[in-house]
């Protein structure tokens, strides 16, 4: 089994990068959702209401800052350039001080939404923890820093499902190949290049993955979401948790990855049993 690919979402919601390497970080991949869109109240912005985020693209420069780009829009997140204040955000009825990036960075993925917005970054004084295990840290992504699946997961997936199906539908942060359909599930404890991971839960699934990363639309058949829950419904302890698709894992420690890495079980869990609807 090996690493096949590298994924980092700058901006919470936007398009992704792919990767060769990376840093790991205790909360995440280096530059990996440290940004984010909140409304003026704080409450976060994502692509499940606004999907055109999808189709705002980033890549590093030549001198290593981000630039992002629309169309014939374009702008680059220089922190240097940054507000010194912070300002409290809402993030899944979780309260977070985050820093003002400046009104420029405001206006221009406004007008791109048709919505008043302003951008923060997950600055030194931001402080996040994820829910089952508190002494992780995490920045802005949904619940935990690192998401993985497999390339046979999407193929079974695929199999099941009349739409075509994309694995940037599903926003990981690595992708693995030369593995198993599912085998991510019972993966407890693995290494990847000089890091451990651990694993905390299935990732379960909501309608984002219905919005199509080529054309930034929801899905008409509601796909592959649809076909999500007809395999992969989790139900536990009498309760619906919904369909789920890939690990949310934490880093045991920090390091570097680059693709084609092997990965290497250390320990293994018992995998969910799922129920169809």
């Amino acid at each position: 089994m090996k690493l096949d690919s590298i994924h980092i979402y700058p901006v919470k919601s936007i398009a992704g990068i792919s990767l060769e390497t990376s840093q790991v970080k205790q909360s995440g991949l280096f530059d990996d959702r440290r940004y984010m869109l909140v409304l003026a109240n704080g409450n976060f912005v994502t692509a499940r209401k606004y999907p055109i985020l999808t189709q705002i693209h980033a890549l590093y420069d030549s001198q290593g800052l981000l630039s992002l780009s629309y169309q014939d829009k374009s702008i680059r997140l220089d922190q240097s350039n940054f507000a010194a204040d912070y300002k409290s955000v809402k993030i899944w009825g979780t309260q977070v001080s985050a820093q003002i990036c400046g009104q420029d960075y405001n206006n221009w993925f406004s007008q791109i939404i048709g919505k008043e917005v302003e951008l923060v970054y997950f600055g030194e004084q931001s402080e996040r923890v994820t829910g089952n295990r508190p002494d992780k840290p995490v920045a802005f992504a949904d619940g935990y820093p690192f998401l993985i699946t497999s390339k046979a997961s999407l193929e079974a997936l695929q199999a099941v499902c009349p739409e075509k199906v994309n694995i940037a539908q599903f926003r990981a942060n690595l992708i693995i190949d030369d593995c198993d359909a599912f085998a991510e599930d019972t993966w407890a404890r693995f290494k990847i290049g000089e890091v451990i991971f651990e694993t905390v839960k299935p990732c379960v699934r909501c309608t984002l993955t219905t919005v199509d990363p080529e054309t930034g639309e929801f899905n008409s058949q509601g796909e592959p979401f649809k076909s999500l829950k007809n395999f992969r419904f989790l139900k536990k302890e009498g309760k619906d948790k919904g369909p789920t698709f890939g690990m949310n894992i934490v880093a045991m420690n920090e390091g570097n990855i680059k693709a084609g890495d092997t990965l290497e079980v250390l320990e293994y869990r018992e995998a969910e049993v799922y129920n169809t609807l």
